[in-house]
């Protein structure tokens, strides 16, 4: 990725407060840009169809609607899209097959995983 250009970050998290510390954590390294938010499936799904976006973090459990459904109408768009990695604060196993065969490439666990989640995509930027 060149210099100049920045890693465009969309959130799909209904927790204003994890909103937050992801927007100023991602921000921070200065070549990722967090583009928007949404909070609910419905919105997410429009805004990812409708912008464009280098990675999507995916809560599961959303204001209405799940990021599981985000995932699967993302991938039966049969659109290429961005990196879709999910965050979330029910990391079981099972959950994890769930969202990697949904097309996710990365699952991280809210409670001990942030730092893995940014570097992840500070990975990208490179």
């Amino acid at each position: 990725m060149s210099d100049n250009k920045k890693l465009k970050v969309f959130l799909i998290e209904d927790a204003q407060r994890i909103r937050s510390v992801l927007i100023e954590v991602l921000q921070q390294t200065g070549n990722i840009e967090v583009i928007g938010f949404a909070d609910s499936e419905k919105e997410a799904l429009f805004q990812l169809r409708s912008i464009e976006w280098d990675v999507a973090i995916v809560d599961i459990g959303l204001r209405e609607g799940s990021g599981l459904a985000v995932l699967s109408g993302l991938k039966n768009d049969g659109r290429q899209y961005g990196s879709r990695l999910v965050f979330t604060s029910n990391p079981s196993n099972a959950l994890k097959t769930r969202t990697m065969s949904l097309g996710a490439e990365g699952f991280f666990d809210k409670s001990r995983e942030m730092d893995s989640l940014v570097g992840y995509i500070q990975a990208l930027v490179h």
